[in-house]
C-alpha cells in the first residue's frame, strides 16, 4: 500500500514537471499547456456551480472559513476566496504549495499549509463552515481516505457542510481482468519501471475505490449526515464516482 511519504514524493515530483496538468489531467494540456488564468477560470466556474448546488439542497452555509483539502496550486482555494472571508488550502506536497503561494491573489485571506500527517490536528474542533475536496481522495489508499473524513466531521461546524469527490467502484472494461493480473503477477518496482518508461517520470497515480455502502456506514457511525449523494463522471470511462455531501448531526 502507498504510505503518505509515496504519495508526497509522487506529487512534489508531479509539481516540478508538470504541475497544473497533474492538478486537472486533461489530454490536450500536458506538457504545460495549462495557462494560468484557464485553469484558475476551471476553478471558479467550479466552485460556482458547487455553491449554487448547496443553494439548491437549502443549504445555508455561513461564509466565514473554508478548506479546500488537496489544494494543490489553489484552482479551487483562490475561487472559494470569492465566496468566504477566510480560505485554507491543506496539501501534503511543499513543491506545490510553493507554487500555491505564488498564485495567491487574496493575500492573508488565503492561507496555504503543509500537511503530511494521517489527521488534521492543525484545526481544531468545529473550525470549519464548508469544506471542499475534489479528485483527490481517488488518489489515496483508502485507509487514509476515511480517516480525513472522520477528521472532516471532527473541524466542521455543526451547522456547516462539505462536499467532496470519491470514486465508488472500477467499472468492467475490455483489458480489466489483464491490468488487475499483472498487478498481482508484476512486482511494485517493475511496474513503476514500466511507467517511468511511458510517462517519463518515476511519479505515479494510483486510483483507489471505497464501496458506497462502506463508505456510507462509516459516515454515519462517526457523527456524519448524509445531506446528498449524486453520481460524479471525473474518474470515467474506467471508475465510478460519487459527489457526497455531508454535515455532522
Amino acid at each position: 500500500m502507498e504510505t503518505l511519504n509515496d504519495i508526497k514524493k509522487n506529487w512534489d515530483e508531479f509539481a516540478k514537471i508538470d504541475p497544473l496538468w497533474s492538478i486537472l489531467p486533461i489530454p490536450e494540456k500536458k506538457g504545460n499547456r495549462w495557462s494560468l488564468n484557464e485553469l484558475f477560470e476551471t476553478g471558479r466556474q467550479e466552485i460556482k456551480s458547487v455553491i449554487e448546488y448547496t443553494e439548491t439542497l437549502r443549504i445555508k452555509i455561513d461564509k466565514n472559513k473554508a478548506l479546500d483539502f488537496g489544494c494543490g496550486v489553489g484552482r479551487l482555494t483562490q475561487a472559494l476566496s470569492i465566496y468566504f472571508s477566510e480560505c485554507y488550502g491543506v496539501d501534503i506536497s511543499s513543491e506545490m504549495l510553493l507554487l500555491a503561494n505564488r498564485y495567491n491573489q487574496y493575500g492573508g485571506r488565503c492561507k496555504y499549509i503543509l500537511n503530511t500527517t494521517n489527521d488534521l490536528k492543525i484545526f481544531e474542533d468545529s473550525f470549519f463552515d464548508f469544506i471542499y475536496s475534489n479528485i483527490v481522495f481517488q488518489h489515496m489508499p483508502p485507509v487514509y481516505t476515511l480517516g480525513y473524513i472522520r477528521e472532516f466531521l471532527r473541524i466542521i461546524k455543526r451547522d456547516g457542510a462539505m462536499v467532496f469527490q470519491i470514486t465508488t467502484e472500477e467499472l468492467p472494461m475490455v483489458g480489466t481482468k489483464v491490468r488487475n493480473i499483472f498487478k498481482l503477477i508484476i512486482p511494485a518496482p517493475l511496474r513503476r519501471f514500466y511507467k517511468k518508461l511511458k510517462y517519463g517520470t518515476w511519479a505515479i497515480k494510483d486510483m483507489y475505490c471505497i464501496k458506497k455502502d462502506i463508505l456510507n456506514e462509516f459516515i454515519q457511525l462517526h457523527g456524519g449526515r448524509i445531506i446528498d449523494i449524486v453520481k460524479d463522471k471525473s474518474s470515467l470511462p474506467r471508475y465510478k464516482g460519487h459527489r457526497y455531501c455531508i454535515g455532522r448531526k
